[in-house]
């Protein structure tokens, strides 16, 4: 048996680990990404778990979009339309990309409902995870509004429509919708103000709370009774995998479908109807007027936003069945309501 002399034992001791992967934990250290390396339940890996973290690719590729489309759009009432023409027609894939966003945004909206709903189905707004869904529900707002904002920066003719509906609804409100009215700052125009609330304030606060949302999710896990025997950094590549294949179906369809471009805004018309994701709000229009474009979406969140606070029973209880009746009924109500507003007839609403 060798004996090691006192200067071998002064020399550091040789990694058996390959150059490559010696590198990478270098570079793991520098930027925290051993953070990463955190236990989850095996169920993270799952689709129906994964609907938050799409939904997330789908924002991130909005983003990347928008920054884009934004370089060539002309906030002004006079130059927004024929910008977006140029868009369309002359920037190197400006069709595509406009596209990408058009398309992205409905997937996001799509997911976003759903990982809602499962959320829902799961119980995980059960106490400790209150305000987790409470941001989840802003985030909903928050990406509604941005859907609404985008549709009136195309200043055509739904844009327009769309305009008007919430100018009405907010003479509705009365100093609640003070921040559309035209006199609010008379230094710049309405469609303007529209412009900065979808390119900065509400991606600023859509950014915020979807920090908040990751932070508590790390914090408090996901809403499983599993043992936390994988990985997180295992769970990302997957979700990553999940993500790129969402990407691929969203460029495709912008490929094969792109949203057109109507004509510029005519004022006192209504020949449109809104982008499909209002359908339901559209429908509610037409059943009680002006009103009911504040009335639905009135009663829709505040029964989630009063989820929480109704229902505190935990995992260990069952849930009220009135409860889970009056979210069934909203359920086929909103349905209902979204697809009746596919195929209602057009009507003049403004004035109602």
């Amino acid at each position: 048996m060798s004996v090691d002399s006192p200067s071998d034992l002064s020399k550091p001791a040789r990694s058996s680990a390959p150059h490559s992967d010696r590198g990478r934990g270098q570079l793991g250290r520098r930027f925290g990404w051993e953070g990463l390396r955190y236990p989850v339940a095996p169920a993270a890996n799952r689709l129906p778990y994964m609907l938050g973290g799409l939904t997330f690719f789908g924002i991130v590729l909005l983003i990347t979009t928008g920054l884009i489309l934004d370089q060539f759009y002309n906030p002004s009432a006079s130059g927004a339309h024929d910008s977006i023409v140029y868009i369309v027609t002359r920037v190197p894939l400006g069709n595509w990309i406009r596209a990408l966003h058009y398309w992205g945004a409905s997937i996001v909206l799509i997911g976003a409902t759903a990982h809602l709903l499962y959320v829902f189905l799961r119980r995980s707004y059960s106490p400790p995870r209150e305000v987790q869904w409470w941001s989840g529900v802003t985030l909903l707002i928050i990406l509604s509004g941005l859907a609404f904002t985008g549709t009136v920066l195309k200043t055509d003719q739904e844009g327009g429509e769309a305009l008007a509906h919430a100018l009405a609804g907010a003479k509705l409100v009365g100093p609640m919708g003070i921040v559309l009215a035209p006199d609010f700052a008379r230094s710049t125009s309405l469609l303007a103000r529209l412009h900065n609330m979808h390119v900065s304030l509400l991606p600023l606060l859509l950014l915020a709370l979807l920090g908040l949302h990751f932070w508590l999710i790390r914090q408090l896990g996901i809403h499983s009774t599993e043992p936390k025997t994988d990985i997180f950094t295992a769970h990302l590549r997957k979700l990553t995998g999940y993500g790129l294949f969402v990407v691929a179906g969203i460029s495709l369809l912008a490929v094969v479908f792109p949203p057109g471009i109507g004509y510029p805004a005519v004022d006192g018309v209504e020949i449109t109807k809104p982008f499909w994701p209002f359908l339901w709000i559209y429908t509610a229009e037409n059943t009680m007027g002006m009103v009911g474009m504040l009335v639905a979406p009135a009663i829709f969140f505040a029964f989630l936003i009063a989820l929480p606070l109704i229902d505190r029973g935990g995992d260990e209880m069952p849930r009220m069945r009135w409860v889970s009746a009056l979210a069934g009924i909203l359920l086929v109500v909103f349905l209902g309501m979204l697809i009746y507003g596919v195929f209602a007839p057009q009507m003049q609403h403004l004035g109602m």
